[in-house]
């Protein structure tokens, strides 16, 4: 069976989901494994969610991840539904958020660990803001272009890929546990999590070896 072709548009909103997602993969990596040492904490609207280990809206970080882990995984397997409105309901409110704040305010993203703090004055309007418009372009036009998608087999290399990057949790967690805050060992955990995200976003987007220009007559709004 051939392999519908992933095109540019949903290529480059997939990879965003990825990179705006480790947002929701740090907090809930750190907080199961740092403990109390750990206070993380994310406004939106208004709301402030946030933390120290596991007290406080512990519930947030584990649904963030959950519904990033889902958009990719069905964006990579062939956009199939609900893919469509995980993927709206990540990038708009997240762009929206980005683009009315980072104009009104100075909105920063601050690492201590790392010891990063980052403006986020042009990254809202211009980046998040633009591609959370074409995600909803290409949603709208996705849907309106039948036939449905077909499901794209996951490839045994992307399990073993999944299966390298959570083996990794054992030694996460004595990093982060055991390390001072803010030490060396601590940031070796940290980055440590993050390759281990990358290592998830690449194990996702696998496909199968055989290319749908091979195949005639496979046309479709993603490709």
């Amino acid at each position: 069976m051939a392999v519908p072709k992933l095109g540019i548009p949903l290529r480059v909103l997939l990879l965003w989901v990825g990179f705006t997602g480790i947002l929701s993969w740090l907090p809930l990596v750190r907080s199961l494994m740092d403990g109390d040492s750990y206070a993380w904490g994310v406004p939106f609207w208004g709301i402030e969610f946030s933390g120290d280990g596991l007290q406080g809206d512990v519930w947030a970080p584990p649904l963030a991840a959950a519904h990033v882990l889902a958009t990719l995984f069905l964006g990579y397997r062939g956009a199939r539904q609900p893919f469509h409105w995980l993927l709206l309901g990540w990038l708009v409110p997240l762009g929206a958020y980005m683009s009315y704040f980072t104009v009104s305010e100075d909105l920063r993203i601050q690492g201590d660990t790392l010891g990063f703090d980052l403006s986020l004055a042009w990254i809202g309007p211009v980046l998040c803001g633009g591609l959370a418009l074409l995600a909803v372009v290409w949603v709208v036009r996705d849907l309106r272009s039948p036939p449905p998608a077909q499901w794209v087999e996951w490839p045994r290399s992307g399990r073993i890929m999944t299966v390298i990057a959570l083996a990794a949790l054992p030694v996460q967690f004595y990093l982060l546990r055991f390390g001072p805050p803010h030490d060396t060992t601590d940031q070796i955990g940290v980055f440590l999590t993050i390759a281990q995200w990358i290592l998830l976003n690449v194990a996702f987007s696998r496909r199968p070896r055989v290319p749908a220009a091979l195949v005639p007559g496979i046309t479709r709004a993603n490709c």
